[in-house]
């Protein structure tokens, strides 16, 4: 066995990720250590943001956790192929996703793309590793690393466009697809050719004054349990009293778009009511016609979006209307991460104490420098809030007598930038 892959180790603490490694990461843990596992999970989670960088498709909103599964799951059993424990890179993740791509609508093209992008950069991660902790012959050590590599290519990209092709042949698939693309076209601004047969076809009133999407998701991949996303869509559709025809696409194995055409407008949401065991909703706002349809849908994405990037987020449901500036100005992520940084300085700081002054802050200019207003909302002292407020804007460099817009814009978005 090849010594050195038992002294790999991980950058950073872990949690949850660890417990849904599977059984490969059981097999890392046993054979190769703590360490081993460690590693595997950081590099599969790198070479899922970075295929994600280049093909969107593959691992956008909540299609990334999965998309980070199979990745993992390549990374683990690289690891067991070189201690010489495993002949072969495709687990059942890898397959899972194929045939996830399949049903989702991504094409196969983008499949073979992420392939090709993401096996150099786990080949790079793992010729890196062994040149810094082999220590006897690392020339042939390097040598074995890049053959057993290339040696599986072929065999990857071969299993895995066959599982790909093996869904899109189903024909449960098939009709599945078929009304995914319609409802991709419409979404992408191409009016229906055919307005009645695409009706038909979705079995969906298009041009109903009225429309309300959302997004449901399970956040952990893994997961199979009740509910089901059709009927977490139902409970949400309930508790509003939104009562009208449904559209709900399954896209992929683990998120689920749905309009409902409603005949009156919707009820305050109830959280009080709401059991949906760890599945998530994102909620657009009620749109009028065939525009209110996309864009009820976007603002449903925006805020899936949102939630993606707050994976510690304890909520369940969050809809657009309470989210809709820091969803709007976190459409350039670049952008707003350089807003941020020039109007909040040391204020973004990722600690529970900048947190907790921001959110003063927040407040204060919410309620338009009312000190008794923010006292009373956050149950401390005036006082407190003047010293908290002071604070924050020594932080971030505020010049009395500027208008604060810009200052309020990056408060709103800091938290949410994951």
């Amino acid at each position: 066995m090849a010594g050195w892959v038992t002294l790999l180790d991980g950058r950073r603490a872990h949690g949850p990720e660890l417990d849904w490694v599977g059984a490969d990461g059981d097999r890392v843990r046993s054979e190769l250590g703590e360490g081993a596992l460690a590693w595997a999970v950081e590099t599969g989670e790198k070479l899922a943001v970075e295929v994600t960088g280049l093909v969107p498709a593959q691992g956008e909103g909540a299609h990334f956790n999965a998309l980070r599964r199979a990745t993992t799951s390549t990374t683990l059993r690289s690891l067991l192929l070189i201690a010489g424990t495993e002949t072969t890179l495709i687990g059942p993740e890898t397959v899972e996703v194929a045939r996830d791509f399949a049903r989702r609508g991504v094409s196969l093209e983008d499949l073979l793309r992420g392939i090709h992008i993401g096996l150099p950069i786990l080949a790079a991660a793992l010729l890196d590793a062994a040149e810094s902790l082999a220590e006897h012959d690392q020339s042939s050590e390097l040598k074995r690393i890049s053959l057993l590599l290339f040696g599986q290519i072929d065999s990857f990209m071969e299993i895995a466009s066959n599982e790909y092709r093996q869904e899109k042949d189903d024909d449960a698939a098939t009709v599945s697809a078929a009304r995914l693309e319609a409802v991709q076209r419409i979404i992408s601004g191409a009016d229906p050719a055919d307005r009645r047969s695409t009706e038909r076809l979705l079995d969906y009133p298009l041009h109903a004054p009225r429309h309300l999407a959302l997004v449901a998701w399970n956040p952990a991949p893994g997961e199979n349990s009740e509910p089901s996303l059709r009927s977490t869509v139902d409970q949400i559709y309930r508790n509003l009293g939104a009562a009208g025809p449904t559209l709900a696409l399954p896209v992929g194995a683990h998120a689920m778009w749905s309009w409902r055409a409603l005949e009156r407008a919707p009820l305050p949401l109830s959280r009080a009511d709401l059991r949906l065991d760890g599945r998530r909703v994102a909620l657009g706002q009620v749109g009028a016609g065939l525009a209110g349809f996309r864009r009820s849908h976007r603002q449903a994405r925006a805020v899936e979006e949102l939630l993606t990037r707050r994976p510690e987020w304890t909520g369940t449901v969050l809809a657009h209307a309470d989210v809709e500036l820091p969803a709007l100005l976190t459409t350039d992520l670049a952008a707003a991460r350089e807003l941020v940084t020039r109007h909040l300085g040391p204020l973004a700081k990722d600690d529970p104490r900048m947190h907790e002054i921001r959110e003063t802050l927040r407040s204060y200019l919410d309620h338009e420098r009312s000190t008794a207003k923010v006292a009373a909302e956050q149950h401390i002292s005036r006082n407190t809030v003047t010293y908290r407020v002071q604070q924050a804007m020594r932080l971030c460099g505020y010049r009395q007598g500027t208008s604060p817009l810009r200052l309020h814009a990056a408060l709103s978005i800091v938290d949410w930038l994951g």
